[in-house]
Order: C-alpha cells, then sequence, then structure tokens
C-alpha cells in the first residue's frame, strides 16, 4: 500500500495483519480523491475504523489542515503512528484516538469539533453497526455546514437516504464496495419535499 499523492506520494504504508481490518483499496482511494481534489487542502477530516490510517494520510499528504483517525484496535493504532512517522507526519496537526468509535464521535461533540469530510469503513463483516454509526452521526453535530460524510459499504448492503439532518446525494460503486455520500439537508430541500 502507498500514498498516492502529494507531500508522501510513493511512500508504503504497512497495513495491520489479520482480519479484524480491510484496508482501503488504492484503487478506491485513489477514486475518492480525485472526487475529493480540489476539496481536502486546508480541511479538517475525520477518519474513522481508521484501520491502517491511509485515507487520514492521504488526507494529510494532500495538505488537510487537521486530520483526526478514530482506531480502537491498539495493534492498529500503533500501525497508524508507525505511518505518521514513516511518512513524517506526526508533527502535523493530527490526533489517533484510539477507542471506539461510537465514544470517539460521543467525545468530539463534547468537544464542539468539527469537520470538512467524515469517511467511515465500517467493518463489513458487522452489517449491525453501518445505520446506528450514521444515526450517531445523523444531528449533523459533526459536521461543518458544507461538509459531507461518505460511508463505505459493500455494494450488497442498502443504506438509507436519511439518517437524522443527512440526506444522501449520491453513490458510487467499485467491484463489491460502496461509497455513500450524504450532506446535511438545507432548509428549502426540507420545504420542498413538504
Amino acid at each position: 500500500m502507498r500514498i498516492i499523492a502529494g507531500d508522501a506520494r510513493g511512500k508504503v504504508i504497512e497495513a495491520p495483519e489479520g482480519m479484524d481490518t480491510r484496508p482501503v483499496t488504492d484503487k478506491i482511494r485513489q477514486a475518492l480523491f480525485n472526487i475529493w481534489q480540489f476539496d481536502i487542502r486546508d480541511t479538517s477530516f475525520l477518519d474513522l475504523f481508521s484501520g491502517s490510517g491511509s485515507m487520514g494520510l492521504e488526507a494529510l499528504s494532500r495538505k488537510a489542515d487537521r486530520v483526526v483517525m478514530a482506531e480502537k484496535s491498539r495493534k492498529a493504532a500503533d500501525v497508524i503512528r508507525r505511518n505518521l512517522k514513516a511518512c513524517r507526519f506526526e508533527n502535523r496537526n493530527v490526533r489517533v484516538l484510539e477507542e471506539d468509535v461510537f465514544q470517539a464521535i460521543a467525545d468530539l461533540k463534547k468537544r464542539h469539533e468539527t469537520f470538512d469530510r467524515i469517511y467511515l469503513d465500517p467493518p463489513y463483516t458487522v452489517e449491525s453497526i453501518f445505520d446506528p454509526v450514521m444515526e450517531a452521526l445523523g444531528d449533523g453535530e459533526l459536521l461543518n455546514p458544507d461538509g459531507e460524510i461518505v460511508i463505505r459499504s459493500l455494494n450488497t448492503k442498502p443504506m438509507k437516504e436519511r439518517y437524522g439532518k443527512l440526506r444522501k446525494y449520491r453513490e458510487k460503486t467499485w467491484g463489491i464496495s460502496t461509497a455513500h455520500f450524504y450532506k446535511i439537508q438545507q432548509e428549502e430541500d426540507t420545504e420542498k419535499d413538504n
């Protein structure tokens, strides 16, 4: 696995051993960052279910201003820290939260932190986690007004059109994976729906 573009372009990064994490393939990471290519620089990026940290690292490489990565596995969190050092990003505005994603969401809300982009990659083997984690984000408290949430699922896993204030506005499928894109529903959109 390598960083695709930016300051650490071509840098090989480590992936956690075992089946507990599924690193985002280079193809999908590149496709997502091609979509975001003009929307990452100087922004804040939250990477939930971070695994190897490849998404947060890619955002840092492309000059995101602030990155927070949440990963409950100690082994995976240690891999993220090693990858940060390997990419020479340890002194950037980056934080690794070694805790459960739901706890991380609650803690970030308590601190009134907000993000321009939130990326989630829950384990495909725990299908029951997808809706609850989106519901935890559904109040929009962690998202800046023009921000976006993207969650990756198996392409056979349906995701709701709405979670609280969030409304799906796009889907993109690559192989067995689908990325679902959500934004905060604006008031004028609510009026149109009624």
